[in-house]
């Protein structure tokens, strides 16, 4: 079999079981969710997914990363205000599955994942921003652990508030958040 066949098998693979994933997510807890019932959603065997995954979090991880390479494909084209508005708009949009993966009962490691998820989109910007001369208060990992913890208890909160807040207010509040951090690309 060919290199292509089996990158084609991967990739259908990766996106049942993702959608799948989603898909449970609209309707209970992160917790609640086993790898049974995702492998019966995506009709793949246990160990088909064990093949790809390590576990559950592991397919969360990986749902995260591909969200943030569509996110990253579009900041190319839009300003930072822009990109926070359509972050949060996402969220908003998919507040279901959201709302089951945080609300109910906050798991260490999935904090831990979204914190990493903008742990690296700022160590990427900052490292960017650093070989172009531009010196900050702290170090990398310093500011981005920060920021990082920030907007990840931020989006928490308004998760748990049940999306109290309006997106243009809270979009507002962190493009004005990250202004300190992050002057140059906030410039007009």
């Amino acid at each position: 079999m060919s290199v292509a066949g089996q990158d084609i098998r991967i990739t259908k693979t990766h996106m049942a079981l993702t959608k799948t994933l989603t898909e449970l997510l609209e309707k209970k807890s992160f917790q609640k969710i086993t790898v049974n019932d995702i492998c019966q959603g995506a009709m793949v065997s246990r160990s088909t997914f064990y093949k790809h995954f390590e576990d559950k979090y592991k397919l969360m991880l990986f749902c995260l990363q591909a969200e943030r390479q569509r996110l990253d494909g579009a900041v190319q084209s839009i300003s930072l205000r822009e990109y926070i508005h359509m972050s949060l708009t996402s969220v908003f949009e998919r507040r279901k599955v959201f709302r089951n993966l945080l609300k109910a009962e906050i798991d260490r490691e999935l904090f831990s994942m979204f914190q990493n998820f903008y742990y690296d989109c700022f160590s990427d910007v900052l490292t960017a921003t650093e070989q172009q001369g531009i010196k900050r208060a702290g170090s990398i990992p310093l500011l981005a652990s920060f920021y990082s913890s920030g907007l990840t208890g931020m989006v928490i909160w308004w998760i748990e508030q049940d999306f109290s807040v309006d997106i243009e207010e809270m979009a507002a509040c962190q493009y004005s958040l990250l202004s300190d951090l992050l002057p140059d690309l906030l410039t007009p």
